[in-house]
């Protein structure tokens, strides 16, 4: 259930990212995705009830779909053609090897601490990162570097 709710939010943000990047500077939907995310760890540490827990992943969903276009539009513009397999690769094992270290790290939180302990942990470690990033978000999503007028030829 948690997955198909949460798939069904990535279904939305799919669908609404368009509209949110003429809307909403990439710099600004890093800081909200970031504010979503430490939120989302909050609440679920904050409840054990399905009831609550269900709308929660479905934001999350959303978030992360949104996140990830961000993240990869922001990655391609930073680097350069090509050297952007590379540096994809790379991503992918930093973001996979986390998943590993993460759930091995919850697994023994929750022995320990209880069910909710990992999400105690993620809401600390996501509020610490926000604030200490959150001024760079604009120059990490290049907003401050103007972007090349590509012309067509009359050709």
């Amino acid at each position: 259930m948690v997955t198909t709710v949460g798939a069904l939010g990535g279904l939305l943000g799919t669908t609404v990212y368009g509209w949110l990047t003429r809307h909403v500077s990439l710099g600004d939907l890093m800081r909200i995705g970031l504010v979503i995310e430490t939120l989302t760890h909050l609440a679920l540490a904050l409840t054990t009830s399905p009831y609550v827990a269900l709308p929660v992943f479905f934001v999350f969903g959303a978030h992360a779909f949104v996140w990830g276009t961000t993240s990869v539009t922001i990655r391609q513009r930073a680097v350069p053609t090509a050297l952007q397999g590379r540096v994809g690769s790379v991503n992918l094992v930093g973001v996979y090897g986390g998943l590993v270290v993460g759930a091995g790290l919850g697994g023994l939180l929750a022995q320990h601490g209880g069910v909710t302990a990992p999400f105690w942990f993620a809401f600390a470690g996501s509020a610490v990162f926000v604030v200490l990033i959150w001024r760079q978000l604009s120059h990490v999503a290049h907003e401050d570097v103007t972007q090349p007028v590509v012309e067509e030829s009359a050709g």
